[in-house]
């Protein structure tokens, strides 16, 4: 009887221990998981986009170590929210759940279940509307014309799905409309623009092994904090493999499937991220067109230095670092040069992008908002201002190898409802060097833009 007992109170406190999401495992469930692990900014990234809910960025930063159960619970809070996940969320979390998938038994989760339906076809989309002046950052304060402006509607419609076991694809097609276009240039054209452009954006296979991924085809890259490169479609091949105390990526591909499909350009990249501490990432990032299969620097006019053609070469270095200084405080900055062979001998090659923000915006939550503060300092063949293949609101010149740009920004992003995002920003920018470009300033820029996802 007593043996009974004994074997009843046992069996609940192990019912007790399951009911409350607590039990026990092969390997120690309640071990910490190091603080340098490459889950923490995993599901940090989760936290951000919304899909675990109950949670802000300011209740998860790591700034301790958790057990593997608190964190297979947090995997577990967004697997229930799948349906809201982009691609790379959904291959993160494919990732995760193969980490934790011992405590996510234990936890209940039927992961049959969950990664059947991760693994299905999904439609997802998103949407803007902008409004913009002085649009691409090259209109002079004295210029007699006025100011550059269009509207633009854009919508995107992408599917993901898992057609076997560690490989993915991804596939959007983009469209967009421009009109009450004015150039800044003493025309205007109310149906000049790309009037219902549509074109293949991305079309991309992914491979998961273990730390290793593999995507190829026309695939999103980004680089560093985003002045090289960022979120834009390469026609290549891209590898990251992640060594848990760094990430190592590199690639070759070409460059035009965005801004220039009449041509082609090349290029190698490559990136390493390192977390340097639980608020504090640094990266390194690196980008050198092929001079051997680059169009581009054939076909490109350069009316502003007297030419008919220019060259149009890119061997840029950047290092940068974000860093979280508070709970609603955000810091990033980086650095880039320029490096090619043959530029000019007076090339300004350097430059450097900050931005504080302050908020604690998130996608899905409604009233949530980040205000951010921007200075950036380009020389003229620093960052690709034409291509724009860059994160910023703004070109960072008016041209590659024409005047550069330096000066202030500022904007405001906020969620008038779930998947609803309004943002406004401002810009009042200068030439690199005022003397050398024979002007002060450049007219202000304005973007205004309302952005939904579905």
């Amino acid at each position: 009887m007593k043996a009974r007992r004994k074997f009843l109170a046992v069996t609940l406190v192990f019912s007790i221990f399951s009911f409350s999401g607590i039990a026990f495992a092969a390997t120690n469930p309640f071990s910490s998981v190091p603080k340098d692990h490459w889950a923490y900014p995993a599901v940090e990234k989760l936290v951000h986009e919304g899909l675990i809910d109950g949670y802000g960025d300011e209740d998860f930063r790591g700034e301790k170590a958790i057990t593997r159960y608190e964190m297979a619970e947090l995997v577990a809070k967004a697997m229930s929210n799948e349906e809201k996940a982009d691609a790379e969320d959904k291959a993160a979390l494919e990732k995760l759940a193969n980490e934790f998938s011992d405590e996510l038994k234990n936890l209940g989760v039927r992961l049959t279940n969950v990664e059947n339906n991760m693994s299905s076809f999904k439609w997802y989309g998103d949407a803007r509307f902008r409004y913009q002046k002085n649009y691409n950052n090259d209109i002079r304060d004295d210029s007699k014309y006025g100011n550059s402006k269009r509207i633009q509607q854009r919508v995107r419609l992408g599917f993901y799905g898992t057609p076997a076991e560690n490989v993915s694809v991804i596939g959007r097609v983009k469209m967009e409309n421009t009109t009450n276009q004015d150039t800044g240039w003493g025309e205007y054209h109310n149906a000049q623009g790309q009037h219902n452009s549509a074109y293949l954006d991305l079309l991309g296979l992914n491979w998961n092994h273990d730390n290793l991924n593999v995507a190829a085809g026309r695939i999103a890259v980004s680089l560093g904090q985003g002045v090289i490169w960022w979120d834009n479609p390469v026609d290549g091949i891209y590898a990251t493999y992640d060594l848990g105390k760094a990430q190592i990526s590199a690639g070759w591909g070409d460059l035009t499937a965005e801004n220039w499909r009449d041509y082609s350009m090349n290029a190698f990249l490559a990136n390493i991220s390192v977390p340097v501490n639980d608020r504090t990432t640094a990266t390194l990032a690196y980008l050198k067109t092929s001079n051997s299969d680059n169009t581009v620097n054939l076909n490109r006019d350069d009316y502003g230095n007297g030419t008919w053609k220019a060259p149009f070469m890119l061997k840029q270095y950047a290092y940068g670092f974000k860093t979280q200084l508070s709970d609603k405080l955000n810091l990033l900055a980086e650095g880039v040069t320029n490096r090619a062979a043959g530029l000019p001998d007076n090339a300004q090659k350097n430059g450097w992008w900050s931005r504080l923000t302050w908020g604690n915006q998130q996608w899905n939550k409604a009233n949530t908002y980040n205000v951010y503060l921007e200075y950036l300092k380009f020389g003229n063949w620093a960052i690709d201002s034409t291509g724009w293949g860059h994160i910023l609101n703004i070109s960072g010149g008016d041209g590659l190898g024409n005047d550069g740009q330096k000066g202030w920004g500022v904007g405001v992003s906020y969620m008038l409802a779930a998947n609803t995002n309004l943002e406004i920003n401002y810009y009042k920018l200068k030439p690199y060097d005022s003397g050398r470009a024979g002007f002060d300033s450049y007219k202000p820029s304005y973007n205004a833009s309302l952005s939904f996802s579905f």
